[in-house]
């Protein structure tokens, strides 16, 4: 009787839903058909500017450690990419650096990346590529080999091999990727390029195969392939490495660039107040948020320079020195309380007490950026002296907001301890009124 009666209740609704449809012409109207006829009207209507601010929280500085040519082909083919390359020099054409990525696009420069709580930095940064050679070894001859000699040796060997695979490498000429899967398998993207040309044509075998080679030219001529990021030092102590040096061109263009960005993403109200801009600890260099993979863009990069100029962070000179004249006193670095202090500034640090690799990795890019005369890894006194000088002067966050809740706190407890006061005095005149 009931599943009768559900059966009813269905066909009577769908003989209504006829019947409208058939004798009313709004239900007959298709609904593709009454957005087409409609025109969709936006009123402008702003937000006050303190409303909102920007997505780009960071400008992130790299260096390429390949010349010219080869930072415009790799920053340009895909898989990787920056908003902006600057070059060793201007052009003849009078171009001073080119912008490859428009600025309100995502860019691929940070990768696996971490600062001030954020993460994958690829979504919130600037990328500003900047052509240099990054360390190169010393060689007994007295000339200096770097990394992007030997990339282009072992790519020159690498394309003999290919051709040797005629179908394969005419495939290459033919899809204009040549360049393309060299670049993959140096860099050991396994596989390379996740796009349908690579998926269709590219077997896996294929990709094993000169993966396995291109490792084998590594170990064959690759001096830098068994460096690893902790050896830098000790090979620098020892006046076997040196890092490359930037040029005044690229001081002088860095200048500018970066207080253009600075004031293009300033946000101010209808007053002039800025309600929002780019903090100095947030012009960051790729060490800072990948300190246990990255090394660029180097100890030989000019913070102080730019800090001169207004931009990014750099401690107060005599901040440092009255912190470290208190810490000579003591003599001890508190693991610890560095630990929290390089997370405070913005490193991805757990407090473990120890000296671990991490606190290491992230000690080694605080010093590239701040102490380059000791970049070790393991913190000295002016290490420590230099953390507490930039916390004192660019409070975190958290602390400015813990601040301002506690200040919120006191003038409440001001206030109800005043209201509590005056009922107690009212209490005690009513008393005497009554007696």
């Amino acid at each position: 009787m009931n599943l009768n009666r559900a059966k009813f209740n269905v066909l009577l609704s769908l003989g209504f839903s006829f019947f409208l449809q058939a004798f009313n012409p709004t239900f007959s109207a298709s609904l593709d058909q009454h957005i087409k006829q409609k025109t969709l009207v936006i009123t402008s209507n702003p937000a006050d500017h303190c409303d909102y601010n920007q997505r780009i929280k960071f400008i992130v500085l790299h260096y390429t450690v390949s010349d010219e040519k080869d930072s415009l082909r790799v920053l340009k083919q895909g898989d990787v990419s920056a908003h902006y390359l600057i070059p060793k020099e201007a052009k003849s054409n009078g171009t001073d650096l080119w912008q490859l990525v428009p600025i309100k696009y995502r860019a691929w420069h940070a990768g696996q990346s971490y600062w001030q709580t954020r993460a994958h930095l690829n979504d919130t940064s600037i990328g500003i590529e900047i052509v240099n050679y990054g360390y190169g070894l010393k060689q007994t001859s007295g000339k200096i080999l770097w990394p992007y000699q030997i990339e282009n040796k072992i790519k020159f060997l690498l394309t003999q091999e290919i051709k040797k695979d005629k179908s394969f490498y005419s495939f290459l000429i033919k899809k204009n990727l040549l360049s393309a899967f060299l670049e993959d398998m140096m860099r050991g993207l396994v596989p390379p390029r996740a796009d349908r040309i690579y998926k269709k044509y590219v077997s896996k075998n294929i990709i094993q195969k000169y993966t396995n080679f291109t490792h084998t030219l590594r170990e064959q001529y690759d001096p830098f392939f068994t460096i690893k990021i902790n050896d830098l030092f000790e090979l620098q102590q020892q006046d076997k490495l040196v890092w490359d040096a930037y040029t005044a061109h690229q001081y002088k263009t860095l200048v500018l660039l970066l207080k253009k960005l600075m004031k293009e993403l300033e946000i101010k109200d209808k007053k002039g107040n800025v309600c929002y801009q780019i903090q100095p600890v947030d012009i960051i260099g790729h060490s800072d948020i990948a300190p246990d993979r990255k090394s660029d863009p180097g100890p030989r990069f000019p913070w102080k320079y730019l800090a001169d100029q207004g931009i990014g962070a750099w401690p107060n000179d005599q901040d440092v020195n009255i912190i470290l004249n208190k810490l000579t006193k003591d003599k001890k670095i508190n693991i610890a309380n560095m630990q929290d202090n390089l997370r405070a500034y913005g490193f991805n640090v757990q407090t473990t007490r120890l000296l671990d690799q991490q606190t290491k990795d992230a000690i080694r890019a605080f010093q590239w950026h701040f102490q380059p005369d000791n970049t070790s890894g393991v913190p000295n006194l002016k290490t420590v002296a230099i953390l507490k000088a930039l916390l004192k002067k660019y409070p975190p966050k958290e602390a400015i907001q813990s601040q301002k809740i506690n200040f919120i706190n006191q003038i409440k407890a001001i206030f109800f301890a005043g209201v509590m006061d005056i009922k107690k005095q009212y209490l005690i005149l009513n008393k005497n009124l009554c007696t």
